[in-house]
């Protein structure tokens, strides 16, 4: 009965070691986004006499604002402790948190790579190959991502069914 106990406990913790990987990303994918903020930025300073830039680029910040207050936050979620019935609670919450962020999030971006168009046509001087790199750049990140989303989905399908299991034999 020990071994089996014993068992348990190093499934449960696990489980909860995968789930906080998760919940790493999570925040990691929220620091990515304050990163986009700070481009912005950094280009609404130095295009600063040009107040059409300066707009666009603030419709761009306060898109990725909304987008982290409204689909990055891991508050419900996000436990100082686990038991396995709040681990299978915060799972499927965080399940929904990843089909909301990933439904929207592309929209997002897109819409701050769009405010990001003129002063990066400005600073390549329209250079061909320059905006090239930004797109094949892009283009990189949002495979990246898509494989990430994968990933992630693999990973709460692998916690939901153990932990489904889990509570089969208790």
């Amino acid at each position: 009965m020990k071994n089996s106990n014993q068992t348990k406990q190093d499934t449960f913790q696990k489980q909860l070691k995968t789930f906080e990987k998760l919940l790493i990303g999570a925040k990691m994918a929220k620091l990515s986004s304050f990163i986009l903020i700070g481009v912005s930025i950094g280009l609404a300073i130095r295009y600063r006499e040009n107040n059409l830039y300066v707009m666009l680029l603030l419709m761009g910040i306060l898109a990725i604002v909304f987008f982290i207050d409204k689909f990055l936050s891991l508050k419900d979620i996000k436990q100082k402790s686990y038991t396995q019935t709040s681990l299978v609670s915060s799972i499927s919450k965080f399940k929904t948190y990843m089909n909301n962020r990933k439904k929207y999030e592309m929209y997002f971006i897109a819409f701050w790579v769009l405010t990001l168009i003129p002063s990066a046509s400005i600073h390549f001087d329209s250079n061909v190959s320059g905006i090239l790199s930004i797109s094949a750049y892009i283009s990189f990140v949002g495979v990246f991502g898509y494989i990430s989303y994968k990933k992630t989905e693999k990973e709460i399908a692998s916690l939901e069914s153990t932990m489904a299991y889990e509570l089969q034999l208790q």
